[in-house]
């Protein structure tokens, strides 16, 4: 991230953002780029310095709000759709900057979305990195008729861990207290997931006995090292938030009051799918498809677990400079 310019703005919220920023090329479009849970704005350093800005693309990182050096309120009313991308209409308009491609992955990729659903006059392009844009919500999510109909359809529910990063107290108090725990679960080998965040109360059970497994190549002991020091700074009570807004109803409260014309996106749309990701299912890009709500859509697949961009970073990397020189 040294390459980048770290500044900080206010938003009209009144939270504070810390986001990193390099200028393009004249012609070249910017790339906003958001992190997921529970990752910072270092997770696109190599994306960035490596792949976008050698090739004259702008870039623009926070740190997501509850992540970071960003403020990290613990009232789950601050994670609701608008008010988060309003935020990022914040920090544009802080840099002068018009129109983005609006990029995530894993939660910030369910951001990337919902901020070309919610200001799609600011986006020229939409990437969305493991979890694939959705259609109009039908309902709330209610975990006790989402897992029995998906362990029907798929043969098991992707969402048991929600029920520990949902519970206010025993959420960020176990997280926080087996961070290298959690880390050696997040980072193991993709199929190992089906016994933690897959099992139903497989993660708790893991953190609980304080277990530590193999991880996969790319996680570093510098990496593990950074990621215990910044889950025992940050206590994990405001990224957490996103996970209760999800099962409070509150994304879907908003989400469900765009018109059903807005979802269908309409600029060029790039997503990479990570075949080995039990969470984020690669096959879900086929509701969006089915229903022609994806015109511009192209699909790339990367042989890797939920982390591609750290497992296969020239590969993603490729697959953004490919697209965006044929789009842009």
């Amino acid at each position: 991230m040294d390459a980048l310019t770290k500044r900080t703005v206010k938003s009209s919220r009144g939270f504070s953002y810390t986001y990193y920023t390099s200028a393009p090329s004249s012609g070249k479009p910017i790339i906003l780029l958001l992190h997921g849970w529970p990752d910072h704005a270092a997770l696109w350093g190599d994306l960035a310095t490596c792949h976008l800005i050698s090739h004259g693309y702008g870039v623009i990182i926070p740190d997501c709000l509850g992540y970071g050096d960003t403020s990290k309120p613990t009232n789950p009313e601050a994670f609701n759709s608008s008010g988060l991308t309003s935020d990022f209409i914040d920090i544009l308009d802080a840099e002068q900057i018009e129109k983005v491609v609006s990029s995530g992955h894993d939660w910030g990729a369910g951001l990337a979305h919902r901020f070309y659903l919610f200001h799609p006059e600011r986006c020229s392009g939409l990437i969305m990195l493991n979890f694939p844009a959705s259609p109009p919500p039908q309902g709330p999510i209610v975990m006790d008729q989402l897992a029995p109909a998906m362990i029907k359809s798929i043969g098991y529910f992707t969402g048991w861990y929600w029920s520990l990063f949902s519970d206010p107290v025993a959420g960020p108090t176990l997280l926080s207290q087996h961070t290298e725990s959690l880390f050696t679960a997040l980072h193991a080998e993709p199929m190992e997931w089906m016994n933690t965040l897959c099992a139903k109360d497989g993660l708790k059970q893991w953190l609980e006995q304080d277990k530590k497994g193999p991880v996969q190549k790319y996680a570093t002991s510098q990496m593990r090292e950074n990621f215990m020091k910044r889950m025992t700074k940050d206590h994990l009570e405001s990224s957490l938030c996103y996970y209760r807004s999800l099962l409070d109803g509150r994304f879907y409260e908003q989400d469900s009051r765009l018109p059903a014309e807005r979802y269908k996106i309409d600029v060029p749309y790039l997503f990479v799918a990570a075949t080995k990701d039990v969470v984020c299912l690669a096959q879900g890009i086929k509701d969006m498809e089915t229903l022609g709500l994806l015109p511009h859509l192209t699909v790339r697949e990367i042989d890797a677990g939920h982390w591609c961009m750290l497992a296969e970073p020239d590969e993603v990397g490729r697959h953004f400079v490919e697209w965006l020189g044929d789009n842009y």
